[in-house]
């Protein structure tokens, strides 16, 4: 669409031969003639094409590498994929996007959940939906912070019911070396001791994996710093580079679901 061949021009001289290497010839050494073959369109029909290429390249730059505000960060409710996302342009809204799922189960039935154009609209709503967190969500997190608190102190009980317990197995040999104790009262007796600490060496190691985990989990304090920190990110952003990096600053994913012209947005943090 973009050559001047259907303007009825024909040119020559693109290239040339130079030490054996091929090389581009620039445009204005270049030859062009009128041809004989019919045009397909005209000069101000190739001026309007040449405008809308440059228009696109400019309007979408980041899209064009497939990157969306929502790339990698939009979930789907129904079947748990991940949305792609889609470029399209008409009369009324103009160049746009749109969140789609493609998913299609084992059986070949596709995901029934209806997509949606991501206008300024549902971007106003999505932020204002980060920025104005969830009360559920913060009782969660304050949840997850006290069980972290419950969980170390469980913990130092358990160390030190552990040491403990070694402390007597320590004596119960010493007894048995001393004569104190026949042989078969001291293999009972360390049989007990060597159980409970077996069961306090495994409840420890549970332990300290739920820490791990609760541990990971954010503070209301992150949260809300975090939040913070995108909302500066996101006042700046002009592409959606830039938009997408400000959301990875902030949140895991979003869940998306539609039912009827109604849209539910869950936003998980990191």
């Amino acid at each position: 669409m973009a050559s001047e061949i259907h303007l009825g021009y024909i040119t020559y001289g693109k290239t040339r031969s130079k030490r054996g290497q091929v090389e581009l010839v620039p445009e204005e050494e270049r030859i062009k003639v009128m041809g004989t073959h019919e045009k397909l369109k005209t000069p101000e029909e190739h001026e309007a094409i040449m405008e809308r290429l440059l228009k696109n390249r400019m309007l979408n730059p980041n899209s064009r590498r497939n990157i969306f505000p929502l790339s990698g960060l939009l979930y789907c409710e129904k079947c748990g994929s991940r949305m792609r996302f889609r470029v399209g342009e008409n009369k009324k809204q103009g160049q746009h996007w749109s969140a789609l799922c493609y998913h299609q189960y084992k059986d070949e039935s596709k995901c029934e959940q209806r997509g949606k154009v991501m206008d300024a609209d549902f971007f106003n709503a999505l932020y204002d939906r980060i920025i104005q967190i969830d009360p559920n969500i913060l009782r969660e997190i304050e949840m997850h912070g006290s069980r972290y608190n419950d969980t170390r102190v469980i913990i130092e009980v358990k160390v030190q019911e552990l040491k403990k317990q070694k402390r007597a197995l320590d004596k119960l040999h010493e007894s048995y070396e001393e004569d104190m104790l026949t042989k078969q009262v001291f293999l009972e007796r360390k049989a007990i001791r060597s159980r409970q600490i077996q069961k306090l060496e495994e409840e420890l190691k549970d332990l300290r994996k739920v820490i791990v985990d609760e541990g990971n989990y954010p503070t209301v304090e992150q949260i809300y710093k975090r939040v913070g920190e995108f909302r500066e990110l996101w006042d700046v952003a002009v592409t959606s580079e830039e938009k997408n990096r400000a959301l990875k600053k902030l949140v895991e994913r979003i869940v998306y679901d539609r039912e009827g012209n109604r849209i539910e947005l869950t936003v998980c943090y990191k």
